[in-house]
């Protein structure tokens, strides 16, 4: 699992909208939607909805889980860099607006 959850524009999903809940069914994870630069929505397969809707607790572990996973194994290796301390590399969050359908 790549750490970067993968993108679409909204562009694409109004030409070719079957690319992209293939590519959320494929991947059992969230698939962003980008408009002018900007997230704009996430699309996500029913299954995995469902899941999280039942249990938000236990996709939240599973994605940690599969993170971790994935940056021991970049580590292992040689891809990744250890940190010196906490907080030393911080990423900013990106706002992210939550439609309702």
């Amino acid at each position: 699992m790549n750490p970067i959850t993968k993108s679409y524009s909204v562009r694409d999903l109004q030409r070719n909208y079957r690319a992209v809940l293939d590519a959320a069914a494929k991947s059992h994870d969230a698939v962003l939607l980008i408009n002018n630069s900007v997230p704009e929505a996430v699309v996500l397969d029913v299954e995995t909805y469902n899941f999280i809707v039942t249990d938000t607790f236990a996709y939240d572990e599973r994605r940690v889980s599969k993170l971790i996973t994935e940056a021991r194994k970049s580590f292992r290796l040689g891809k990744a860099k250890k940190m010196k301390a906490p907080g030393e590399y911080i990423i900013p969050k990106i706002p992210l607006r939550i439609i309702d359908l």
